[in-house]
């Protein structure tokens, strides 16, 4: 219990007490003037109220009863809602807002009864004394279950708010784990690619160097303009983590591949797949197709994307789409939707057969 907690209770025990003893000094009528013991109930009525956060249920119970003993006794009349106010609003705050009405009503049953017998006009009771004192118990039990009504939905409220954030951070955390698969599929592109023809290009310029200086000079340009298109590959890579903007359709016409007019616009995603399909294709083509032509087709239907990649090399190769490569492209190709066909074809060499929807 916190020390604001401790001090508004001691204020209410100390009002309790106060307001209970100011009307038993008024004495307005009994058979039985107000003595220490009088007194001391309106002492014993505040100071149960110090541990009712603790006890709210026995709190109500322990002054039902002190009360209860106080009339027995005949002293002056002190009414019900004054003592037992506090009681009556702790109870229903903790959730025992059915005992709260079973002892207000039982009190004002018993106080009712007796009054009766003691002759009192029965025009008055009913008509004004019992309405009066049942509808401020009423309150105080009403106010007392809406706080805690209130304290329940806003602690489901934060519940929600917790929950909602959690699924949120998930979603996030999924968002950058994919986006990190994105950047590393990226990466393998445009480095795998690159050294596929710096590794070919080399060959050559090994070959020729002593017989052909024109053709060593022409493979070293090649390889010089492999190195700058890879930084320029990962620049745009890592550029995804900066701005999320991808390759698409004009870098692919860039390379010098056949764009048809009626292909795009397409959306981002499916445009920066095309791409990269079509790079990997290439990259796996010029590794393993014995240095066979290489052509690349890109059609459209009303509903799809068709990219197809062959190369007419019969050399010795993995099993289709066991590379790292290959599984990110057909990976990339599921996650949008779409079918790949990877594998030799009849006529011989290697085809890539993807179909993305628009």
């Amino acid at each position: 219990m916190t020390p604001r907690e401790r001090l508004l209770d001691a204020a209410l025990a100390l009002f309790t007490t106060a307001a209970v003893t100011v009307a038993i000094a008024a004495d307005l009528g009994s058979h039985r003037g107000p003595d220490v013991l009088a007194y001391g109930t309106a002492v014993a009525l505040g100071a149960v109220l110090l541990v009712r956060r603790r006890f709210p249920r026995e709190v109500l119970l322990v002054s039902a009863a002190l009360l209860i003993a106080y009339y027995v006794r005949d002293y002056p009349p002190i009414g019900l809602p004054v003592p037992l106010g506090a009681a009556f609003y702790t109870a229903a705050e903790a959730g025992y807002a059915g005992w709260a009405i079973g002892v207000s009503t039982g009190l004002l049953s018993i106080s009712t009864y007796a009054r009766l017998h003691d002759g009192e006009d029965p025009a008055y009771l009913f008509g004004y004394e019992i309405l009066v004192t049942g509808a401020a118990m009423a309150a105080t039990i009403a106010l007392g279950d809406g706080i805690r009504s209130r304290r329940l939905l806003r602690a489901e409220q934060r519940d929600r708010l917790a929950r909602e954030r959690g699924a949120h951070e998930q979603a996030l955390a999924g968002a950058l784990q994919a986006e990190r698969l994105e950047v590393a599929r990226d990466v393998h592109d445009a480095v795998g690619h690159t050294l596929t023809v710096v590794s070919l290009h080399t060959d050559v310029a090994l070959e020729a160097v002593d017989d052909d200086p024109a053709a060593t000079r022409r493979a070293l340009r090649n390889v010089r303009a492999a190195c700058d298109t890879a930084s320029a590959e990962l620049r745009r890579a890592l550029g995804l983590l900066r701005d999320g903007t991808p390759p698409g359709l004009d870098e692919l016409r860039e390379l010098g591949v056949d764009v048809p007019p009626d292909l795009g616009p397409l959306p981002p995603t499916v445009e920066a797949a095309v791409f990269r399909i079509v790079q990997e294709a290439v990259t796996n083509a010029r590794r393993h197709g014995g240095g066979s032509p290489v052509s690349v087709e890109l059609t459209t239907t009303e509903t799809s994307v068709v990219v197809e990649v062959r190369d007419g090399g019969d050399g010795p190769r993995a099993n289709p789409g066991s590379g790292f490569g290959l599984v990110g492209l057909r990976e990339r190709v599921a996650l949008l939707g779409g079918r790949t066909e990877i594998g030799p074809r009849p006529e011989g060499g290697f085809r890539v057969w993807v179909a993305l929807p628009r």
